[in-house]
């Protein structure tokens, strides 16, 4: 009973323009009640609520400095969040500075976050992606790498599909600018393909295969500025197409409307230290701290 007239301290942190109300419950478990459906979506609601893309849980972990649960803004769990995941790395990192490595537990796996080459970034080792497409999911068995003709939208053929804990479709298109995401994002999202839906992004690689431009639309959530495992997912699929290689260190700069992401992939049996992992390299931002109220919290 106390908890219920208790207010709830939060942080308002972003990765990239994806933002995120972040709650810790280690000390307090029922904290972790901002999980229900009607809580979650009126505290990530824009005009009545704090807002965010996504609502983050910090849980007690008996293997890990702790449990992150994530909360689509339209009440959804899902089992991962890149730009979030850099986000709890970083506050790990504040409480344990000497920590060499920071463990995060969450649906998808265990994560490890280390400290990025410089101040105010995280690198994140995302762990291997699910290429098969049962992992991914896909509904049918296919060749993962190239689609065809099994989810098209106008202008949008021959996806690659992987999972990063949640799946990605990425359609590689020579100008990702003029595709008309905000009209066909939902339909893609839902298409038949995808049993348990989609994240859609839209692509365009560099001639000189330095960067890749992306645009990204999240399963539960739209259009949104940055995706970090949409760009894990991106950075992916253009190893696996040739796009990126060797010459690029199995490297990308994946160009977001909300900024940059550095991601490596060296495939298994390149040789490279961590073959066959994907890590995500870049910022973390605080906006602010605040208590949400008990007429809020309800």
């Amino acid at each position: 009973q106390h908890s219920a007239k208790m207010e709830v301290p939060f942080k308002k942190m972003y990765g990239l323009g994806n933002d995120f109300i972040v709650l810790d419950a280690r000390k307090d478990p029922s904290i972790s009640k901002a999980s229900e459906q009607a809580r979650a979506t009126r505290l990530t609601d824009r005009k009545y609520g704090i807002g965010c893309d996504q609502l983050i849980i910090m849980e007690k972990s008996d293997d890990a400095m702790c449990v992150m649960r994530i909360i689509n803004a339209d009440g959804s769990e899902v089992g991962a969040c890149g730009n979030a995941t850099r986000c709890i790395g970083a506050l790990l990192f504040e409480e344990s500075p000497a920590a060499a490595c920071a463990t995060i537990r969450t649906q998808a796996g265990l994560l490890k976050c280390y400290k990025g080459p410089t101040p105010g970034t995280v690198c994140v080792d995302m762990g291997e992606p699910g290429l098969d497409w049962k992992q991914v999911p896909v509904s049918k068995e296919i060749d993962t790498l190239n689609c065809k003709d099994a989810c098209e939208g106008p202008g949008l053929t021959d996806c690659a599909c992987c999972s990063m804990g949640n799946p990605h479709a990425t359609f590689f298109h020579p100008d990702c600018e003029s595709v008309p995401l905000q009209e066909i994002g939902s339909d893609l999202e839902h298409h038949t393909f995808f049993p348990e839906r989609c994240n859609v992004s839209v692509v365009t690689v560099s001639k000189d295969k330095s960067k890749i431009r992306m645009r990204v639309w999240e399963r539960g959530t739209g259009i949104t500025q940055a995706c970090g495992t949409g760009a894990c997912g991106t950075g992916v699929n253009a190893v696996r197409r040739g796009y990126i290689g060797k010459e690029q260190n199995y490297t990308t700069e994946v160009v977001m409307d909300g900024g940059s992401l550095t991601i490596k992939y060296a495939p298994p049996g390149s040789g490279e230290e961590g073959e066959g992992h994907v890590f995500m390299t870049g910022g973390y931002d605080l906006a602010f701290t605040g208590m949400i109220p008990a007429t809020l919290w309800g």
